[in-house]
């Protein structure tokens, strides 16, 4: 009988909060870019360039990934990544021109990307067949804990505090992160040996054609789930009526249905297939967003939020798991080429939505989304990835 189950001992513990802080930073940066836009007089083209930050950021990980495993293990990679992400997070949050917070913005998304990666593929390994539900349950609890940054964000505006606080708990985190991981990293992955066989490195060869397929979809969903967190608010604020402290804190609506669906995904794991489930987040997403993007009520649009959350719960963590068990025994490479495509789209896409909002309206320009969702559910309904394919 297959175990499904995964096992939660202190590593995996480290793993889950380890990639909360990086979510707590992903989910509270959407809700502070209508502040800094108005704080540095951008229009939305201009401040939708941090999303192209993100993007440099996450596909330079991607790049980098592979001979940063080899030179150091994958267990030092995580904890230069904390360093990494605590630097850019400060650098966002206490720059106050837009060179500094569009390299606080890419080196924060650099090392969230390693970190999504090296924990991803620490799991994928560790746990075996039963990494779907670990993998789930990682970003369950991260975007539980990132549920509360927009929450923060927002009452910070309204108390004045303003929004830097609310991000820099996440600076606060990784750091404590670190300490309790202890000096030896080797656990999480040792530096590669020459002709080493070992189920922490990959094995050779090129990727099957599954995996690109899988890649794919997952290009897709970044797209939609990029534009939701970072433009949300400003359409909550703008056709809700919402005001736009509200609005930032309103984001704990999409990512506590995010956190959720998660929490739910992991344990439907052990009793459906993945697919099945996979297939149907991606259709509830596509339903929710119907109608959040189509209505003027903000409660309304609050509880097409909260469903289309429900939906996304499952795109990134059952997608990254599938497509890593697509790679046929290559999870660290593949970890690296799922972060350039979706590090590619999370920037391009957002960037796209915020440059066509400028010409024809924020309404209008959400129609990227609803096309990326058709093409993820198509794909998705053609090219599953069985259970007994697996990624060691």
């Amino acid at each position: 009988m297959i175990n499904r189950r995964p096992v939660r001992d202190k590593t995996t513990w480290i793993s889950y909060l380890h990639a909360s802080c990086f979510a707590w930073f992903i989910f509270g940066f959407g809700g502070t870019l209508q502040f800094l836009r108005e704080e540095l007089d951008l229009s939305r083209t201009v401040v939708s360039i941090h999303s192209l930050a993100m993007a440099l950021g996450s596909v330079t990980a991607g790049l980098a990934t592979g001979a940063i495993i080899k030179r150091t293990g994958r267990g030092l990679m995580l904890r230069y990544a904390s360093v990494l992400l605590a630097t850019g997070i400060l650098l966002f949050t206490l720059g106050q021109t837009l060179p500094f917070t569009l390299l606080g913005v890419a080196f924060t998304t650099c090392a969230g990307s390693l970190i999504i990666q090296g924990t991803g593929s620490y799991l994928a390994y560790q746990q075996k067949q039963a990494a779907p539900a670990a993998i789930s349950e990682l970003h369950a609890i991260a975007s539980s804990l990132g549920l509360l940054a927009p929450v923060l964000v927002g009452i910070g505006v309204t108390v004045g505090f303003g929004w830097r606080p609310g991000i820099q708990v996440a600076a606060v985190g990784v750091i404590i992160i670190e300490i309790i991981r202890g000096k030896s990293t080797d656990v999480y992955g040792p530096k590669a040996v020459e002709d080493e066989v070992s189920d922490h490195h990959d094995v050779p060869g090129p990727f099957p054609s599954l995996f690109w397929w899988s890649w794919l979809i997952l290009v897709f969903t970044a797209s939609m789930e990029f534009s939701m967190l970072l433009w949300s608010p400003e359409v909550l604020s703008t056709q809700g009526g919402l005001t736009k402290g509200a609005s930032a804190a309103a984001l704990a609506t999409i990512v506590g249905g995010m956190s959720v669906g998660r929490l739910i995904g992991a344990r439907l794991t052990s009793k459906f297939d993945s697919e099945f489930l996979y297939r149907g987040a991606l259709i509830l997403s596509f339903f929710g967003f119907l109608g959040f993007w189509l209505s003027s009520s903000g409660l309304v649009m609050l509880i097409s939020l909260t469903i289309t959350g429900l939906g996304m719960s499952l795109h990134f963590p059952f997608g990254f798991e599938r497509a890593l068990r697509a790679s046929g025994g290559r999870a660290d490479r593949g970890g690296g080429k799922l972060s350039i495509g979706t590090g590619f789209a999370s920037g391009v896409a957002p960037f796209a939505l915020g440059a066509l909002a400028d010409q024809i309206g924020i309404q209008g320009a959400y129609v990227i989304v609803p096309i990326c969702l058709v093409l993820a559910i198509t794909i998705a309904t053609l090219r599953p990835v069985k259970l007994e394919t697996v990624s060691n």
